[in-house]
């Protein structure tokens, strides 16, 4: 019954697009959302972003072609720039109907889009407390190669396991219900970057569900003079500042922690905890190399903190390493085995 509630509630679904300077790209998105087969009403709405390229003009000569097919086309201008993370904001509060298809406006969508995702919507329980994604494909082929092939091989269980890696549904995939976005406090709009990711981790935070549609049906585009990579110490930031609130405030609450690395990645967790005043939660490093076992000590701060071999870690433990390794990933699992410790209660991959 649940199921057939959702779908009844589906009866239409707005497609927010953010649009900066996109006059070169805009016309292909908007050809891959007029080639949607769905019989679900659809709305597209062009946010632009204070663009100076043409970038309204440009959308707004699609509209007749949308309406000949019963679709709407809507541009809403801004006159000054205020960030993607503003004019999606403004889009959602705009939209039409409660179910939001988000899409950049240098990406295109599948033909299948909306009817897979609608589909997946009227068949999972709880739907509206769901963040709904899919796999997708990169244009140019080779951009983050190795991102892309980690989300899409993704299991349903470790799309929430790795939550602290990385956003394990990518943002351009999006299909929510308004008010999973009112629940999960909006976009931050503050000019701040992550917004995608810290909304996301918010989401899941709250209790959130996530759901993988098995079809790949987004060509997330890398667009030159456009970035759609954030700098990894603001990454990292974000994710540090989710895991304190998630974990080391709740679950794990008043027990010490271990960290597997004592390289980049675990100092800079470490680091990451020092600035927020929650260094002093952590007992130690772990590390397999003999070399860095001792004391790590950040000059530029103070702070030190004891390096011991690896096996004394304990749980709870944070792993700080690449997991990009199948035999490192064999040796962590091993060792969680040899200690009795399960993921997602006793330790967490943030690498």
């Amino acid at each position: 019954m649940a199921a057939l509630a959702a779908a009844t509630n589906i009866n239409g679904v707005t497609c927010v697009v953010p649009a900066f300077n996109a006059s070169q790209t805009i016309d292909a998105c908007l050809a891959s959302l007029l080639a949607q087969r769905t019989d679900l009403e659809l709305e597209v709405l062009i946010v632009d972003d204070g663009s100076e390229d043409g970038t309204s003009v440009k959308a707004r000569q699609w509209q007749a072609r949308f309406a000949r097919l019963q679709m709407s086309l809507r541009v809403i201008r801004q006159e000054r720039n205020g960030g993607a993370a503003r004019a999606r904001n403004v889009g959602i509060e705009h939209a039409s109907y409660d179910w939001i298809l988000t899409c950049d406006a240098d990406d295109t969508s599948r033909p299948r889009r909306v009817a897979a995702l609608r589909r997946a919507a009227e068949t999972q329980p709880d739907a509206k407390n769901t963040l709904f994604g899919s796999r997708f494909s990169r244009h140019p082929p080779n951009a983050t190669a190795r991102y892309a092939a980690w989300a899409n091989s993704l299991s349903s269980e470790r799309l929430f396991l790795e939550r602290f890696r990385e956003c394990t549904l990518i943002q351009p995939t999006w299909f929510f219900h308004r008010a999973l976005w009112r629940s999960a406090g909006r976009y931050d709009d503050n000019g701040a970057t992550c917004d995608d990711l810290r909304f996301f981790l918010r989401h899941v935070g709250r209790g959130g569900r996530l759901f993988r549609v098995e079809e790949d049906l987004v060509v997330y585009t890398l667009s030159e003079g456009l970035s759609s990579m954030t700098h990894r110490k603001e990454l990292v930031k974000c994710r540090v500042a989710a895991f304190v609130k998630q974990i080391l405030d709740g679950m794990w609450k008043g027990r010490k922690i271990h960290v597997w690395g004592a390289g980049r990645d675990g100092r800079c967790f470490l680091n990451e905890l020092a600035l927020l005043g929650r260094a002093s939660v952590v007992e130690a490093l772990y590390d397999v190399d003999d070399a860095k076992l001792g004391t790590y000590h950040n000059g530029a701060t103070g702070l030190s903190m004891p390096v011991r071999h690896v096996d004394e870690i304990r749980a709870p433990f944070v792993v700080c390493v690449s997991m990009r390794n199948p035999e490192l990933v064999s040796f962590v699992r091993a060792a969680a085995k040899k200690l009795g410790a399960i993921e997602g209660t006793d330790y967490y991959h943030f690498n």
